[in-house]
C-alpha cells in the first residue's frame, strides 16, 4: 500500500518543478537587473533597461492551460483516493472474513485434535483388548493340548 502514496508524492512533485522552474527564471531576471545597477557606484547611473512585457492574452492562456492541468492532476488524485478508500473498504471486509476463517478453522484444529485424542484413545483401549484376547487364547491352547494327550 506505500506504493500508491509515493506514486502521487512523485507525480505532484514532477507538476510542480516546471512551475519553479518558470518562477525562478524570472526571479533571476529580475535580480540580475537590481545587482546589475547597484554594483555600478563609479560609474554614472544608467537607466535600466525594462524588460519587455509579455503579451497579457498569452499570460492568460498560459496561466489557463495551467489551470487546466492542475485541475487535471487534481482530478486525478481525487479519483486515485476515491478508488484507495475503496480498496480499504474491501480489505476491511476481507481482513473481518479471514479473522472469521482463522476462528473457524481454530475450532476445527480444537475439535479435530480431540476426535485424534479420542482415536488414540480408543486405538490403545483397543490393543489392550487384543492383548487381552490373545492371552487368553494363550491361555486356552495348553488345556486343550494337555486334554488331547
Amino acid at each position: 500500500m506505500r506504493f500508491l502514496p509515493t506514486c502521487i508524492v512523485l507525480f505532484a512533485a514532477s507538476a510542480t518543478v516546471p512551475l519553479l522552474g518558470q518562477s525562478s527564471t524570472v526571479q533571476h531576471n529580475a535580480q540580475s537587473n537590481l545587482v546589475s545597477t547597484a554594483g555600478s557606484s563609479h560609474a554614472p547611473a544608467a537607466a535600466p533597461t525594462p524588460a519587455p512585457t509579455p503579451d497579457a492574452a498569452a499570460l492568460r492562456s498560459d496561466i489557463n492551460q495551467q489551470d487546466r492541468i492542475i485541475k487535471q492532476q487534481i482530478d486525478a488524485q481525487q479519483n486515485l483516493l476515491k478508488k484507495n478508500q475503496e480498496m480499504m473498504k474491501q480489505a476491511k471486509k476481507l481482513d473481518e472474513k479471514n479473522k472469521k476463517l482463522a476462528e473457524k478453522n481454530r475450532k476445527l484444529e480444537a475439535a479435530n485434535r480431540a476426535f485424534d485424542a479420542e482415536k488414540n484413545a480408543l486405538n490403545a483401549k483397543n490393543a489392550a483388548l487384543a492383548q487381552k484376547h490373545e492371552d487368553l487364547k494363550a491361555a486356552e491352547k495348553p488345556i486343550t493340548i494337555d486334554a488331547a494327550k
